[in-house]
């Protein structure tokens, strides 16, 4: 394949052969047929030619899009990007042609020989364009992707010049290691092999004797982490033979050295150690028992997900042979896993595996919609939009530089303890400044207010009377939150006792009044008036009626989910559940967003951050709310400000609308719930 399909790119593919070069055309026909006249070499969609046209347009997208990031001006070359970026490239190309190459149907010699022969034209291209220092093969998809989005390509600054010709080298390295491969010539053995080898390896004499393992074995705890106890064994040289009138000498000793520890091991240790409550900077330190609590349901399941991910990735090595380019490869591989990773039970590939397929699934689904669109005559925008539905979600930025933040924590914590001389993660991790570049360029997927689907979600079944238990916290946590702005697992974990009246004002008394209460801060403790829909929807005598029957919460059935031990995380799930079930779900909208949406209405009434601050239970920045605190405000006066929130329930039916089947009995309940209406 010529570097000409380099110079020309389009959105559709069809190689013709020329005597010296093959290049894009803008057709896309649903087979190519020989014909003599024009001297086309034309081959089924099923062979390897347009595998191999595939391979090129997902290295025409990586550079396209590369380019672009540079053409806006929002990135220089700092330390790490270059290596990072095109590392990423020659792992993700392999990837990919290794996949279609497993995959693909039997060829005859003549249809190999003719592929080989591409490859073969190809290089000598890209060698010729390095001799003339010729960087056309990364400006034209640079160019091409910058008139698609009206923006100017700026290639007069020694960083794009750098990058297109290291860009050129590497396509050169690609097409000789495709090559090479599609030969059966590799450089190293299957890892089949290698893992077989491994196992099957027994040591050539028997060891005089065995040193026990410096590794203890961690319990509980860690021990659902990825971690193996580790074990080191060492054993005399063998010299001649030993005669039988000889004593036998005992083995000098040995210099004490800590045994290397696996990767797995290293994150369980970390995990282990901050469980205790420690922090796992440094050798001594103070356990906090509070704190571990807190780390166990806060953060440890993403300890744990991160090392998965990472011994995945890397493989269990010994911390001792680990270097920085491990982890340079690694997350450059992470920020291409999907959204999905690690969540099916079923899953048996590893994440390389994965990114190849779905890599490949997406450039075939995109290839069949342009050219049904193309065909159907679809504009150029429309084709790009319809293009773009058939991405497929990867991970978000703030997940991949979570992990690279326990990734660096757990390096340090081997550092602290000798394992390590070096942070490999340093100019590895992404800066404060590439994050929010990242953060920018990342499609706008962010949490959404319910706004328009509020009303949708209210006409659903159990909004409508729909409900055997009129206690349903799918009825009552999302209308209090919507109209108090607390967050899930304050709603979910009411007691009622935490609804209180003073001065003919009803308000939730919210602060921790059972240990198995949890507040997510000092501020969370706060006061709100009940806003009036609640009340006319019944709110009050539902309280009542849990007081009658002696509950101490609001909601007594809900579970406690098995990781983070709240309310909400088993909650979460059927709420997800319910929306789907129903037509209501959207991804970038969730139970948090009521709590976002409280927000957005007191800002739309005008409401100073003060107010928002101490009703939502948000940290206090200023310094009068910092050192006074936000008790000044008395509850009228909070109750003016929680009814400017203005949600419209008149679609919904309360439970107790009729009181005589709700056996409702609390005649002050009811004449309130009345008098609202």
């Amino acid at each position: 394949m010529g570097v000409g399909a380099l110079r020309r790119p389009r959105p559709c593919l069809h190689l013709e052969r020329r005597p010296s070069s093959f290049y894009w055309r803008r057709r896309v026909p649903e087979f190519f047929s020989k014909n003599a006249s024009n001297r086309f070499f034309v081959f089924s969609l099923k062979t390897d030619v347009v595998r191999e046209a595939e391979v090129l347009a997902r290295r025409l997208t990586w550079l396209s899009s590369l380019a672009f990031d540079y053409s806006r001006g929002v990135a220089n070359m700092e330390t790490g990007l270059m290596e990072r970026v095109l590392t990423e490239l020659v792992r993700f190309e392999i990837a990919a042609s290794d996949y279609a190459r497993t995959i693909a149907p039997e060829r005859t010699r003549e249809e190999a020989q003719q592929a080989l022969q591409r490859e073969h034209a190809l290089q000598a291209t890209l060698r010729d364009a390095l001799l003339l220092r010729n960087r056309d093969a990364a400006k034209e998809p640079v160019r091409a992707a910058a008139a698609r989005l009206g923006v100017q390509v700026s290639e007069d600054n020694s960083d794009w010049v750098a990058l297109a010709y290291e860009a050129t080298r590497v396509l050169l390295d690609l097409s000789v290691e495709r090559s090479q491969r599609d030969q059966g010539v590799f450089s190293a053995p299957s890892r089949f092999f290698e893992a077989a080898m491994k196992a099957d390896a027994a040591p050539s004499m028997p060891a005089y004797r065995a040193e026990p393992s410096a590794i203890a074995v961690h319990a509980a705890p860690v021990a659902h982490m990825v971690a193996e106890p580790a074990t080191a064994t060492t054993s005399a040289p063998v010299s001649a033979p030993l005669n039988a009138s000889e004593p036998i000498q005992p083995s000098p000793p040995k210099a004490t050295k800590k045994a290397s520890i696996k990767l797995s091991e290293a994150f369980a240790r970390y995990g282990e150690t901050r469980l205790e409550g420690k922090l796992g900077k440094e050798v001594d330190e103070v356990a906090v028992p509070a704190k571990g609590e807190s780390y166990e349901r806060n953060s440890f399941a993403n300890l744990r997900s991160t090392a998965r991910l990472l011994v995945d990735v890397i493989g269990d090595k010994d911390v001792s042979e680990l270097k920085k380019s491990d982890f340079t490869d690694a997350f450059s591989v992470i920020q291409r896993a999907p959204t999905n990773h690690g969540k099916s039970p079923t899953e048996t590939r590893s994440t390389r595996e994965i990114i190849a397929a779905i890599d490949l699934e997406e450039q075939k689904n995109k290839a069949r919609v342009h050219a049904q669109l193309k065909k159907a005559g679809a504009s150029q925008g429309n084709i790009e939009a319809a293009e773009h539905q058939e991405s497929i979600a990867r991970l978000r930025v703030n997940t991949v530089y979570r992990h690279m933040q326990d990734t660096q924590r757990v390096l340090r914590y081997m550092i602290a303890h000798g394992y390590l001389t070096e942070n490999f993660m340093k100019g590895v991790i992404w800066s404060k400044q590439e994050l929010q570049r990242l953060e920018i360029l990342q499609e706008d997927n962010s949490r959404k207010i319910w706004g328009d689907e509020l009303p949708k979600l209210f006409r659903t079944p159990v909004f409508q009377g729909a409900i055997t238990d009129i206690g349903d916290p799918m009825f009552w946590s999302p209308l209090i939150s919507s109209h108090q702005g607390m967050r899930e697992e304050e709603a979910l974990q009411l007691r009622a006792d935490d609804v209180a009246s003073e001065n003919g004002i009803d308000f939730f008394d919210i602060k921790v009044g059972a240990p198995w209460q949890r507040l997510k801060s000092k501020a969370a403790t706060r006061r709100i008036p009940i806003h009036p829909n609640l009340i006319a929807l019944g709110f009050l005598d539902f309280v009542a009626m849990r007081r009658r029957e002696g509950e101490d919460r609001l909601f007594p059935h809900l579970t406690r989910g098995k990781t983070r031990k709240t309310l909400s995380e088993n909650f979460t799930k059927d709420f997800t559940r319910y929306r789907k079930a129903h037509g209501v779900y959207d991804e970038r909208i969730d139970f948090h967003s009521f709590r976002t949406q409280f927000n957005v209405e007191q800002i739309k009434a005008r409401t100073d951050s003060e107010l928002r601050h101490i009703l939502m239970g948000h940290e206090m920045e200023t310094v009068n709310l910092k050192h006074y605190g936000g008790d000044g405000h008395d509850l009228a006066y909070l109750q003016e400000i929680v009814q400017r929130v203005d949600i419209d329930v008149s679609m919904i039916q309360s439970p107790f609308v009729d009181s005589k089947k709700a056996k409702v009995s609390d005649l002050q309940a009811t004449r309130k719930r009345l008098r609202v209406v």
